[in-house]
């Protein structure tokens, strides 16, 4: 618990060092004027759509489990819990997953094993779609800058291509059904591994990702809506800032918002104005619509985090409660 504490403090410290520092490069009056704009209409259409975001990844999440019981208001309050605890604490790996499962199996005594399962399909989805706009954002922003730095391009190049090797392996083993985990196991001579929550757990994944599996699909059909949603969203507030950007502008500015989240940092504080003012000028967008752009996304993903803490701790509450009430 103080490690993790720790590593928060730090991370908004690091966080904070960064925010300020393109807080003074790029000129606080312009970002505090963009962020005006939020207490206007058109910060209202930015928060509804923020929500809807959020809640086309839970309407994916209740596909993934496949129970038509489960109440779309319940699912969506646990959804964006997990989110407050992924996007405020990203530092805690799995936080947000375990968070998810537990209070899923709470609520609806679907098992462990399916609970965790569908956390873990659903990320797996989610970043498949969230890979593929990094990496088609990425080679857009190449073709867009025309010369980029040999240093640049070298990093780039080999972030990908390591992203890449990851996701191959990912879906080898999950389409071949071949366990990673049982070799793990085996290796360190566990006991009843065929009984162990984790190959529960993966044999379930395995079965989900069947070409038949209609609801399979359906969640990267819906992952598809959701990045749509948020190029929608980043359109707007460029739009707001009195600028227009093309599809595939639009496109780069979301990979590297995308890249954003990858660095544990809570709000992607300093690093979402970091990345997203190396990318805009590079796109020869205006510095300091890119440090309000930053400020309005992050206001309407901050709203919906506030909405998810409020009922993480709710949740917390409530289920502390029933497991007094039934000691």
């Amino acid at each position: 618990m103080i490690r993790t504490l720790l590593l928060f403090l730090l991370s908004i410290l690091f966080g904070g060092i960064i925010f300020v520092y393109v807080g003074n490069t790029f000129g606080w009056d312009f970002i505090l004027s963009s962020f005006k704009i939020f207490l206007n209409l058109e910060g209202f259409l930015i928060i509804i759509l923020s929500f809807f975001i959020a809640f086309l990844g839970a309407l994916r999440w209740k596909k993934i489990i496949g129970e038509k019981s489960i109440s779309n208001n319940e699912l969506f309050k646990i959804y964006i819990g997990g989110f407050s605890v992924m996007y405020l604490f990203p530092m805690v790996i799995l936080g947000s997953e375990f968070f998810r499962a537990s209070l899923l199996e709470h609520k609806e005594k679907i098992g462990w094993d399916k609970a965790l399962a569908s956390v873990f399909i659903e990320r797996i989805i989610e970043w498949t779609i969230n890979i593929i706009v990094i990496i088609t954002g990425v080679l857009y922003f190449f073709y867009a800058i025309q010369k980029p730095s040999q240093n640049l391009a070298i990093i780039f190049a080999v972030s990908i291509a390591i992203t890449l090797i990851i996701f191959i392996t990912i879906y080898f083993y999950i389409f071949k059904k071949k366990s990673f985990l049982r070799n793990i196991l085996l290796k360190t001579n566990k006991g009843n591994y065929e009984e162990s929550l984790a190959i529960k757990v993966e044999k379930i994944v395995f079965e989900y990702f069947d070409i038949k599996n209609i609801n399979l699909w359906k969640g990267y059909f819906l992952s598809i809506l959701k990045v749509l949603a948020m190029l929608l969203r980043i359109w707007l507030i460029i739009f707001f800032l009195n600028n227009i950007l093309g599809f595939m502008e639009s496109f780069s500015i979301l990979g590297f918002s995308f890249l954003s989240t990858l660095i544990p940092i809570p709000a992607a504080l300093g690093i979402q104005e970091l990345i997203q003012a190396f990318a805009f000028e590079n796109l020869n967008i205006n510095l300091g619509v890119s440090s309000g752009f930053s400020m309005l996304l992050r206001a309407g993903d901050v709203i919906v985090s506030i909405t998810g803490f409020v009922l993480f701790f709710k949740a917390g509450y409530d289920f502390l409660r029933n497991k007094v009430l039934q000691k």
